[in-house]
């Protein structure tokens, strides 16, 4: 009698059934891992445009007050040399805005991930 080689279908079955487990696992895990790279890039992006208003402000008499269109490609702060190109959004829906004069007690908001404080 000849020995077969190979595996029997239960074998198969049982190691189908521990990598479907573990992909169960992972995924969820790699897509919060996505989602908080995303969170912290957004708001090192908003920390990155408040510290180029700051600095404009400093060389400036006309002080930056509000974000408007400062961190576009043509906007002030790319244009003067603050920013080295204009900020890209880490998500479809991070919409940039300010809140109150960023000289004083104003902030900067994304619509998806929230605000960062003015140093």
């Amino acid at each position: 009698m000849m020995k077969r080689r190979g595996f029997t279908l239960i074998e198969l079955m049982i190691v189908i059934a521990i990598i479907g487990i573990l992909a169960a696992i992972a995924i969820p895990n790699f897509k919060k891992a996505r989602e908080q790279a995303r969170e912290k890039a957004c708001y090192a992006n908003m920390r990155v445009v408040l510290g180029a208003i700051e600095m404009y402000n400093m060389d400036n008499s006309a002080m930056k007050t509000a974000l408007a269109d400062a961190d576009t490609q043509s906007g002030v702060l790319t244009s003067g040399g603050y920013l080295k190109n204009a900020v890209s959004k880490p998500e479809v829906g991070c919409v940039y805005t300010n809140t109150n004069d960023l000289t004083t007690s104003g902030y900067i908001s994304c619509a998806v991930h929230g605000p960062v404080q003015a140093p």
